[in-house]
Parts: structure tokens; sequence; C-alpha cells
């Protein structure tokens, strides 16, 4: 169902820059501003621009418009040359602004290329995907692929303006709703029980296209944006918010990237769900709440699923890994998330392999 509602601006404190996350009930609305911004491009996703075309067509009809494709090969280094190229072609300087209309890849490509574009020009984000509404299209990240690794690069380098767009979701399908909700579902943890709660209530109550939605994306970015604001450059607190990343990212590497990322952060969320009442954690309870939330609305399919040891050992490459241990990000109780230095040792092994035996993804040769 159409999803409307009036919701107040973010505005997000940043070491680069401060900027603000308003939220639109129509496209045409949301860009009006834009349309006089001198010196500006767009760089769109083709399927948005596909499917949203008349209502973006006073905007890309009357700027240079580069359209990608979101596919994880383009959130490359290759894929930042394309955009590095295109934008000299269209002679882009220091002055210019990026707007960026896409989800999660087109975000990842345009904040990296904006950020070593003559050493930084500004750029404005449209996120199109409930994953990227919801959690990445603020805190200033990005990473690109390297080699079968995911993430590896990146930079750091906020955007100047971030607008939701209602319509979007409109046009999402099923996967990409689901998808979007492993962040949703990772930022609620992130907070307290009462977040977790309404999360669940309002899905098992009128689905996942419950008309609670938008205002779950506003309170998953309230709920991020005290934690980046603190600690933007994750040298600490931030860390926190990489729970479930470490095996969902090794899964999609694994499955090559059949398994959608935000399915695998809440997949991954589980397995560690697992791991943290295996360390003592009293979390037993809501580990098999959580469990059953995800089988009935966020699970999904594999031909064939990694074993224990496959995934332990894709995760030996993770950002997070330091003098041999990889920090892990445990749960020790609904808002009390903790950074856990896990050897690589049979423990680790046996755990996962028990969490893969007890939800039937065990490794078949």
């Amino acid at each position: 169902m159409p999803i409307r509602t009036e919701l107040e601006p973010l505005d997000i404190s940043s070491l680069h820059h401060d900027y603000r996350v308003t939220f639109h009930q129509e496209l045409a609305g949301a860009i009006e501003s834009l349309l006089d911004l001198q010196e500006s491009v767009c760089i769109v996703d083709r399927n948005v621009a596909k499917l949203h075309g008349d209502a973006l067509n006073p905007l890309l009809g009357s700027r240079p418009t580069l359209l990608l494709d979101a596919l994880e090969s383009t959130k490359t280094l290759d894929g930042v040359e394309e955009v590095l190229n295109w934008m000299l072609d269209q002679g882009c300087t220091r002055s210019s602004t990026v707007i960026a209309i896409g989800g999660g890849i087109v975000q990842d490509v345009v904040t990296f290329t904006s950020h070593i574009y003559y050493r930084g020009v500004r750029f404005i984000l449209l996120p199109t995907t409930l994953l990227s509404m919801c959690d990445s299209c603020i805190g200033a990240k990005c990473g690109l692929n390297h080699g079968s690794f995911k993430n590896q690069l990146g930079v750091l380098h906020a955007p100047n303006d971030v607008r939701i767009v209602t319509p979007f979701l409109d046009t999402l399908n099923d996967d990409d709703i689901r998808s979007g909700y492993g962040e949703i579902v990772k930022l609620a943890l992130t907070e307290n029980a009462t977040d977790i709660d309404e999360v669940i209530r309002s899905v098992d109550r009128n689905g996942l296209r419950c008309p609670e939605l938008l205002s779950m994306i506003r309170r998953s970015l309230q709920i991020k944006k005290v934690v980046i604001e603190q600690d933007e450059y994750e040298s600490d607190l931030r860390r926190i918010l990489n729970y479930g990343h470490t095996f969902g990212h090794a899964l999609e590497a694994l499955s090559g990237h059949a398994v959608p990322h935000g399915l695998g952060v809440v997949w991954g969320i589980d397995l560690v769900n697992h791991l943290s009442v295996r360390r003592g954690f009293p979390v037993e309870e809501l580990k098999c709440r959580l469990h059953e939330f995800i089988d009935r609305n966020l699970s999904f399919d594999l031909a064939e699923f990694p074993s224990a040891e496959e995934l332990i050992d894709m995760t030996r490459r993770d950002k997070k890994v330091a003098a041999g241990q990889l920090n892990l990000v445990l749960l020790r109780g609904p808002g009390d998330l903790v950074i856990e230095p896990t050897p690589f040792d049979d423990h680790l092994t046996e755990g996962v392999h028990e969490f893969l035996e007890a939800t039937g993804a065990v490794h078949r040769n």
C-alpha cells in the first residue's frame, strides 16, 4: 500500500559539514529546489530513471545525466573510473554538485567519486531503496568491492543534503523491501527493547509494507545519528553498527552476491545472536524471538550453503580483524551490543557449524 505521512527533518552534525535529511511525499516537491541549482549533474540508477522518468524529467532533462546499472560490478574502481571520465567530459569543476538518485550502489560510487574529484565536490543524495533510506544515506561512509572482497576500499565524505522520497518505496519489489529490513532490525536492536518490539508488532500486524514503515525509516536514521555524531570515523562506538555485517558480508561474497545485503546482515545478526548465547550472554529468549521473526519474514534460499570453515575463512579478510582476532559485535541485551575480540579457533568453528545445523543450512559436498 502507498505510505503517506508527514515527518520532521533530521539535522546531522558531521566533522565535514552539517547536513539535513528531509522527507517528501511527492517527487516533484523533492526536486523543485534542485531545478535552479547551478553547475549540477545527475547520476541515476538506470531502473529508477525508467520507473520514475516522467516525474524526474524536469531535473534529468535539464542537465547532464549519467545512468548507472546498480550491479556489484559497478561498485568498483572500474565503476568509479567510468564516472570520473564522464564528469571530466561534462566539464565538471570544483564548484559542481552531483545529484545522486539511486540505492546503495549508486550512493557508494558517487560518494567515492565526489571525494576524489578535485579533492572533493558537493553531492546530494536521493536514496531510492529502503536499505539506503534507513541506513547508508547518512554517516559519510562508502565502500567499494575489490576483487572478490566486499567494501575493502572506501572513504568518508558527508553528503550536503539527503532527501527521502516516499514514491520510491511504492515501486520497490518485495525482495528490496525485505532487504531494507535487515538494517531496520539492526538499528532497532542497537537502541533498546522498545524499538525492536515495535518493528515486530507492526510487521506481524500489517506486513512488511506496513503504514509505520516511513516512521521506521526516520527512527532508524535517528538512532544512527546518535552513534555517528559521537564517532563519525569509527574509532570506537560506531563499530557497533557492524552488528551482523561480518558474517553477512562473508555470505554475500561466497554466494556471489546472490544474497541481498540486508538479508545477509539479518542472517549475520541471527548467527552472532547464537554466538552471543554460547558466550554466556542472557539473550536466549530474545535470540529465539528474533530468529522466528527473521524466519517468517526475511529468510532466503541458496542452492548450496557455504560451510562454517568457508565462512570463517572469508571473515579473516574482514576490516574488523586485528592482531589475528575478529572484533565481533555480539548481543549482550536489547540496546546493549559489545565488541568482543574473538580468536579463530575451534570454539568459533563449532559455534558457526552449530548454527548452520540448527537452521538447516549445513554445507553439502
